[in-house]
């Protein structure tokens, strides 16, 4: 009787990590620009290119994907619309311990994130510079 209980154990511990690794995630990106703005995007990882995507006023457009386990997942995106230069955002990376869903509402000052963990927004201001995964899963600035 012993014996199972440190069996039972480590069966349950990979059981979770195998589940956590392997958890699938979504993001959805919104085009909340206003004005009658198109959004123009490009979303990415260094395995996978999701291609060019263009976003009417107030529609969203949802991706799934799970993570690669001990390596690092990121996806980021290029957006642009009129007259804007291009911003460039970090959607989803496994070292900022995003939950499973996350909502990202594109402004024309920022970003807005809502997640399936809260459900106020937490919103950045665009930024300069983002990682940009290389083939070996390492991030370069």
């Amino acid at each position: 009787m012993a014996g199972i209980i440190p069996f039972a154990f480590v069966l349950f511990s990979i059981i979770s990590i195998s589940y956590a690794i392997n958890d699938p995630k979504s993001v959805t990106i919104k085009n909340d620009l206003g004005s009658g703005l198109v959004l123009a995007f490009r979303c990415l990882s260094a395995e996978d290119d999701l291609g060019n995507r263009l976003l009417p006023p107030g529609e969203s457009w949802e991706f799934h994907f799970k993570t690669r386990g001990v390596a690092n997942t990121l996806f980021h995106c290029g957006f642009k619309w009129a007259l804007a230069d291009e911003k460039k955002f970090s959607v989803y990376d496994d070292n900022a311990r995003r939950p499973t869903f996350s909502l990202w509402s594109i402004q024309r000052n920022g970003t807005c994130l809502t997640t399936d963990a809260i459900t106020d927004s937490l919103c950045s201001p665009w930024s300069g510079g983002w990682p940009t995964p290389t083939p070996d899963g390492e991030n370069t600035n």
